[in-house]
């Protein structure tokens, strides 16, 4: 018996046809019926029966698909771990990266330090947003993400990385385009425009918001700051947001908020109990410590994450295999 087998006697199980199931394989029908036969008459017993076009399973048969999945499934678990071990020992870095950030300083960090590594390690990027780039994590689906914190992925480790201020933003003919600062009081008799309370983001800002003027009417939700900006200024409306680089090919007026949680911090995140190479230490710690000399080569301006209640220090980079 071999994983082949193991694999057409899964497939059998959950689609309940021989037909179907082998078109799943792509193999014949007859191929993959000796295969079961095959099967029944090395293990003693009848694993399914025919009935019309589908088959019933037999007591054997539920017994024996628990096996066979459980041992496929740590066979091609085994297999991604060692695809992800030789991808890493050849030096790739798998990073998925928020757009605001993925497009402007990112590219000048990343060819920094490959020029102090002989053009190494080389890099496999993903552009998603927070929510997205956590869960991939979680799954295995990226290695290390730059992106907001969430309470609900408590399990990985997030580090620091730098902030963004938040900010009103308006046509610059609006009313409040001549304040220099703007206290959410001031928003009362506005309806506002932000993000979606369903992301990282969105909430903060509510929640900066309401712990000093509660009486604040939000009439529009959106995912990120080209559609919350165009929103703005297509309808002279008022929307609160991130000051991000994607905000600077709108002709907006950005004015400060004065809230005391001004800022969104963003992270250098990954899974603690995943096997890291040492490129992914090496990366991290070089890109919290070049990230001032990397902002001369970008238009926006970003606080380093690293201050005395940072704990980035306690946390530190992703340690080595």
């Amino acid at each position: 018996m071999n994983l082949h087998q193991l694999n057409y006697f899964r497939t059998l199980v959950e689609f309940k046809q021989f037909t179907v199931a082998a078109e799943e394989l792509h193999i014949s029908q007859p191929t993959l019926s000796n295969s079961i036969k095959s099967m029944e008459k090395e293990l003693g017993c009848r694993l399914v029966s025919r009935s019309g076009h589908s088959i019933e399973l037999t007591q054997y048969d539920s017994m024996f698909y628990s096996t066979a999945c459980s041992t496929l499934t740590v066979f091609e678990q085994g297999v991604k771990a060692l695809h992800d071990k030789v991808r890493s020992d050849a030096g790739y870095v798998s990073l998925a990266c928020i757009p605001t950030f993925i497009g402007t300083v990112l590219p000048h960090v990343i060819k920094a330090f490959q020029e102090e590594h002989d053009g190494m390690p080389k890099f496999v990027l993903s552009n998603q947003v927070s929510l997205p780039i956590l869960e991939g994590l979680v799954t295995d689906k990226y290695k290390m993400g730059i992106c907001s914190c969430d309470p609900g992925y408590e399990d990985l480790t997030f580090i620091p990385l730098y902030a963004e201020r938040f900010v009103v933003a308006v046509p610059q003919d609006h009313p409040l385009a001549a304040f220099e600062t703007i206290n959410p009081y001031m928003l009362t008799s506005y309806d506002l425009i932000t993000y979606s309370p369903d992301i990282p983001i969105g909430r903060e800002i509510r929640e900066s918001l309401e712990d000093v003027w509660p009486e604040l009417h939000i009439s529009d939700t959106l995912d990120g700051e080209i559609t919350i900006a165009g929103e703005a200024l297509a309808n002279n409306a008022v929307a609160v947001v991130a000051d991000t680089i994607l905000l600077d090919s709108f002709e907006l007026c950005k004015i400060p908020l004065n809230v005391s949680k001004d800022t969104h911090k963003v992270y250098i995140v990954y899974d603690p109990r995943r096997q890291l190479s040492h490129w992914y230490r090496d990366f991290t710690t070089y890109l919290r410590e070049h990230l001032t000399e990397c902002e001369q080569l970008s238009p926006r301006r970003f606080k380093a994450g690293n201050h005395p209640a940072d704990p980035a220090k306690e946390a530190g980079p992703p340690p080595s295999p």
